[in-house]
């Protein structure tokens, strides 16, 4: 996806952080802002109806929050890309929305208009935001279903990850981004997404943040 073409979709139960967050952004070249909502479940019916590249969804509202919401908007449409923007600094809590399936988070007063507009269009590409050491914890601390244990332990008898995607998952777990691993190890880019690629696919696992919370868990 190139930049200007860029459909949103904002998630806020604050009136004045939605109209806030489309003026900031709408008159950006390409960003178009398709739609709003001010509750989770809006949001999860929103998105049944239509279609947006990026979702910005706040994770404190009534009723359904923003985790829960994520959860089913992506069980409903696996392909879209959802950014938290959030109040909350809580490191556990940022955990759950990634392991939920959000592509990246931004906490309230810790970015800039110019890191928005930048996240926004990451998350857009497809990629995903690296956390923060603080959730990368919290990612690893997160509980694990006794049956995924069991198939991650078959599945590195059948099928282990190579020395390179060992190292490359490694550097994962650091928080460290695509390009920051290619530098590190004197590859191309394109290179390093092959082999997260290969390795996504032998852990049956789809974001960056699965792997790092079953690296850190040494579930893998």
């Amino acid at each position: 996806m190139t930049m200007g073409d860029v459909t949103l979709l904002i998630v806020d139960d604050n009136t004045v952080i939605r109209q806030g967050l489309r003026s900031l952004l709408e008159p950006e070249d390409g960003i178009e802002v398709v739609g709003e909502a001010s509750t989770g479940a809006e949001a999860i019916q929103w998105m049944k109806n239509h279609s947006a590249d990026v979702v910005l969804m706040d994770i404190r509202m009534p009723i359904i929050d923003g985790v829960d919401a994520t959860s089913e908007i992506l069980r409903a449409k696996p392909e879209a890309r959802i950014l938290i923007l959030t109040v909350s600094e809580d490191p556990k809590t940022l955990a759950r929305s990634l392991r939920a399936g959000a592509r990246g988070y931004l906490v309230y007063s810790r970015f800039s208009p110019e890191e928005l507009l930048e996240a926004v269009y990451v998350v857009a590409s497809g990629e995903e935001i690296p956390p923060s050491p603080a959730v990368v914890l919290a990612l690893a601390d997160l509980p694990e279903e006794e049956s995924r244990v069991q198939y991650l332990q078959e599945q590195q008898l059948a099928d282990p990850l190579t020395a390179r995607e060992t190292e490359i998952l490694d550097l994962i777990a650091e928080g460290r981004s695509n390009a920051e691993i290619a530098e590190a190890l004197a590859v191309e880019e394109k290179t390093v997404k092959n082999h997260i690629t290969r390795l996504y696919s032998k852990l049956n696992i789809s974001s960056r943040y699965e792997a790092i919370r079953l690296r850190l868990a040494h579930l893998c």
